[in-house]
């Protein structure tokens, strides 16, 4: 916090360092400019959450509004409230200007119909939210959204900087601002990022130092004090960035912002794509779930299917007019002639804390009963999704599945698909599709005209040796996302987990012809031992599922059939039989061997699992604990330097006790009572001047009340004997006292100090002392280097 200056400053006024401070016409427009900067620098790290650059012009275009807004109240002299007031009356007329022209006043002010043009950029801004994954696509939604969020920012540190003269909190907005990013991104902000909204952020510091200074010469010192508690502030970041990941449960990994995302909690829902990487990178498992079934094997629970390739990543379909309400019966002809049929599958599902607007079931759902809110679905995709609010949070229902008795001679019989049969959205492919996807699919179907047999060599060309299932690489490499241009470095690595084994199959699919979407939910999970009667319709046996079951696969269209699902991950879920390698007579049959990471070796029995359960860690784990050693250690490290200055000074308090307590010249004594009582005002915000005599600062803490009753007789006393010990002729001799009198009345200074500095003051002396940093050749407290200073 910056003291405010006691009067105006004039034009002329000069510095008591010889510079020359600006005019009070320059003053106002510095700091919106300072402000503004440090907020854009900082709203630059959204670039990898939005896509593009094309949003920073509007962001900018409202916060340098913003900025001319408040920075002219304040140089026609107004209430701070009025320039905050005008900033935000900034921010609504350059959105209105950027996104509303068409219904508003002037094109600036917001008319009767700009609320009902609203509504359906939130709801766009929303749905992009939902589905999509970082870095989103920019519609005006989402463009708006970020206006608004960085203007409203931008009016708090300016707030916070300027009126509120309290520069050093305003860092608080540009942290939040940066803490979006930096949880979201894979990668965090990265170094520059990181250093842009710290040079955003001196700025703003420096400008509002400068301008502190109001040409008495206060300016100079307000700068080092300034300085100190900069400096303390800094070490206490970098040991909390050091410490918090080792001692607080949800850091991965890494430091705070530049390491891994926050993984606290529970997770709050399955937005496609976007959690996926994040649910599977979990250290443990969270959200746990559980459904009941009469299925002979263990279901996917499927929450939505993301079909839409447009803008180079995969999202699911908008419902527009498609949209049905209730689900008590999804009225789809086939699904309907399956439930009629009698096959039919019953699940109970329990979701605990998952919350998602997609509902959790088995495909394909033909009756949904129990589930609280309102829901709607979509007849192309069977998706079913909360309306005005409503979340699978906390929901217990049933639902009744059907799907046909897929076998291989079945899916083989399936004619090529006819493009009027399905929609054209689960076909639809970008024109510049990068070569090596395009290649790639060529060789592995070439000579195949089955759309089967098409499906089964990509299935195989995806789960052979050369793939490698890691949840890690795709971060590490920057392709942790499920667009073309990610496959593409997917298929040049070979290394990812499920959604880049399922985006490459589904479009690779559509490259042969086939139609296909991709399925985001859970894999089959585990069984819980627990059975359930159902009646005379047999009993449900219960499983859970997790994080660590978070799951995508490919689902591809056949005629006469319908949706068909694959799974080319190694590792993860089931392989349907339908899908399983047919073997030749002599071949060997190792159906548990695609379900295994490739590369790993078949699991030990017997004696061999009991030396490898009592062996040394994985190299993976050996890593991961030298990380955590290494980490560790440097926080210990940046501790023991935060604490230094707490322990030197507390060293030196007690060698001036023991030298007290031990007698010796009463003058030595009477010197080291009153410098612990300088030392310790100093600590505490009431520092000597260099020119200032003991009496002058005697008389100063008297003045300002800061001493009182016996802590200001005590201060006397204190003050008389160093003044007859410094300053008496040698031959004088030496002053009498009691030295634990003396000490008593540094006690009593010291208390009331304490009692009169706030909390903030005391942390920053009992943590970062001045006193420890601070050497005057003389003044009040009289340092002088001869062998009589107790230092």
């Amino acid at each position: 916090m910056l003291e405010r200056p006691t009067g105006r400053r004039t034009p002329g006024a000069s510095g008591r360092g010889g510079g020359r401070p600006p005019s009070p016409g320059f003053a106002p427009w510095l700091m919106s400019t300072a402000v503004a900067v440090a907020v854009l620098l900082t709203a630059a790290n959204l670039h990898g959450v939005l896509e593009g650059w094309s949003w920073l012009f509007q962001v900018a275009v409202t916060v340098c509004s913003i900025e001319a807004a408040t920075g002219l109240a304040r140089r026609l002299d107004w209430p701070p409230l009025t320039g905050a007031l005008l900033g935000l009356a900034a921010l609504v007329m350059s959105v209105n200007a950027m996104f509303l022209a068409p219904t508003s006043f002037l094109g600036i002010i917001p008319g009767p119909g700009t609320f009902a043009a609203l509504d359906p950029m939130l709801e766009d801004a929303r749905d992009t939210v939902i589905s999509q994954v970082a870095p989103v696509l920019v519609n005006n939604g989402i463009a708006l959204a970020a206006c608004v969020g960085v203007g409203l920012i931008a009016l708090l540190v300016d707030t916070l900087a300027v009126p509120l003269q309290m520069p050093a909190i305003s860092g608080l907005g540009l942290f939040g601002l940066a803490s979006v990013p930096a949880m979201i991104k894979p990668n965090s902000i990265g170094a520059a990022g990181f250093l842009a909204a710290a040079a955003g952020y001196l700025l703003l510091l420096g400008c509002a130092h400068w301008l502190a200074s109001d040409g008495g010469g206060r300016g100079r010192l307000a700068s080092a004090e300034q300085l100190r508690r900069a400096s303390g502030i800094a070490a206490a970041g970098l040991a909390a960035a050091l410490v918090l990941p080792q001692a607080i449960p949800g850091f991965s990994s890494g430091l705070f912002p530049e390491g891994s995302r926050l993984n606290w909690g529970s997770p709050t829902g399955l937005n496609p794509v976007v959690s996926l990487g994040d649910n599977l990178r979990r250290p443990g498992a969270f959200g746990r779930m559980t459904y009941a079934t009469d299925a002979e094997e263990p279901l996917y629970l499927r929450s939505v299917t993301l079909e839409n390739l447009t803008g180079a990543r995969w999202s699911p379909s908008a419902f527009g007019g498609n949209k049905r309400t209730g689900i008590d019966e999804l009225d789809v002809p086939g699904v309907q002639n399956l439930l009629a049929a009698g096959e039919v599958t019953t699940t109970r599902i329990s979701t605990a804390s998952f919350t998602s607007p997609w509902l959790l079931a088995p495909y394909a759902p033909a009756q949904v009963s129990g589930a609280r809110g309102q829901w709607s679905w979509d007849p192309s995709t069977l998706n079913i999704r909360g309306e005005s609010g409503t979340t699978t949070a906390n929901q217990d229902y049933e639902v009744r599945s059907v799907k046909p008795q897929l076998t291989r001679d079945v899916l083989r019989a399936a004619e090529p698909t006819n493009n009027a049969v399905v929609d054209p959205v689960f076909s639809e492919l970008p024109d510049n599709m990068p070569a090596i996807v395009t290649d790639t699919a060529a060789t592995v179907i070439n000579g195949l005209d089955s759309p089967y047999e098409q499906a089964m060599a990509i299935q195989t060309y995806l789960r052979a040796p050369g793939f490698v299932y890691s949840e890690q690489a795709p971060v590490e490499g920057g392709y942790d996302q499920s667009g073309f241009e990610v496959v593409a470095a997917f298929l040049e690595e070979k290394s990812g987990y499920c959604i880049h084994y399922a985006a490459t199959m589904a479009i690779m699919a559509r490259i042969a012809g086939i139609p296909s979407r991709m399925a985001v939910g859970y894999a089959p999970g585990r069984p819980t031992g627990s059975v359930f009667d159902d009646g005379p319709g047999g009993d449900l046996k219960e499983f859970e599922v997790d994080s660590r079951d978070a799951h995508a696969w490919p689902e591809l269209f056949f005629s006469g059939v319908g949706w068909v699902a694959f799974e080319p991950t190694p590792s993860r879920g089931v392989l349907p039989a339908y899908a399983q390698a047919q073997t030749t007579p002599g071949s060997p049959t190792q159906p548990e061997d695609v379900l295994r990471p490739t590369g790993q070796p078949r699991p030990a029995t017997g004696a061999a699992a009991e030396s490898a359960e009592s062996g040394s860690p994985a190299p993976a784990e050996d890593a991961v604990l030298s990380r955590q050693l290494w980490s560790t250690a440097a926080a210990a490290v940046v501790l023991c330097l935060l604490l230094t200055p707490l322990v030197l000074r507390g060293r030196r308090t007690n060698r001036r006790r023991t030298a007290l307590a031990a007698g010796g010249t009463g003058r030595r004594a009477a010197v080291a009572a009153w410098v612990e009582a300088v030392d310790t005002a100093e600590d505490l915000g009431w520092a000597a001047a260099a020119t200032e005599t003991p009496r002058a600062f005697q008389q100063r803490l008297d003045d300002a009340g800061v001493v009182a009753g016996r802590s200001a007789a005590a201060l006397s006393r204190l003050r008389a004997g160093y003044e007859r010990a410094a300053y008496a002729a040698p031959e004088t001799p030496a002053p009498d006292g009691d030295n634990a009198a003396r000490w008593t009345d540094v006690e009593t200074v010291k208390d009331r100090l304490q009692e009169r500095a706030g909390w903030r003051r005391r942390l920053a002396g009992l943590f970062w002392p001045a006193s420890l940093f601070s050497r005057r050749p003389s003044g009040a407290d009289g340092r002088r280097d001869d062998p009589s200073y107790l230092a």
